[in-house]
């Protein structure tokens, strides 16, 4: 993990806490949020260490789109989500953002297993797993779908960026 300043902590704090605020009540993520939190990354970087500041904004910015764009394509996760780890690649940096892609990863899979056995649909889910690159894949496999599982992406995802935080706030100790 890569130290971050105060002030960029605060600003990833802010902008998952609100995504997951209002992707929970509207089931959306603002785009003024999200390309708002990207722009603070690169501003923010750039004038705190110069030319070296933008290159480490600007290469968590990438590694979020070329990770992300493809899960995208695949419809797995919809657009706020993309753009809103784009914002987290920009405020924390390249290795930070893949630790809270992993993180977020572990907690998604976790909160989707007890989502799909507390509604009942662990064999229907498993059907749908050989399916999934398939082009006649289930509606409800395609992200934002009325039909699919409904679990806030963004809850898990600032959940994985507040562990990372704690981890990064432990590792300075």
């Amino acid at each position: 993990m890569t130290a971050l300043p105060t002030a960029a902590q605060a600003a990833l704090a802010a902008v998952v806490l609100t995504a997951a605020t209002t992707d929970v009540r509207r089931r959306e993520i603002p785009n003024w949020l999200t390309l708002g939190g990207i722009v603070a990354g690169l501003v923010l970087h750039t004038g705190l260490y110069g030319w070296q500041g933008l290159k480490f904004a600007s290469i968590g910015l990438g590694l979020a789109a070329l990770i992300f764009i493809p899960i995208f394509l695949m419809r797995w996760l919809g657009g706020g989500d993309i753009k809103l780890m784009g914002a987290i690649g920009a405020l924390a940096g390249a290795e930070n953002m893949f630790v809270v892609f992993v993180l977020d990863a572990l907690l998604a899979a976790t909160a989707a297993l007890v989502l799909i056995i507390f509604k009942g649909r662990l064999l229907r889910t498993l059907r749908n797993m050989t399916r999934m690159f398939s082009k006649d894949r289930a509606p409800e496999l395609e992200a934002g779908n009325e039909q699919s599982l409904g679990l806030p992406r963004a809850v898990t995802i600032a959940a994985g960026t507040f562990v990372f935080l704690w981890l990064l706030h432990s590792a300075t100790k």
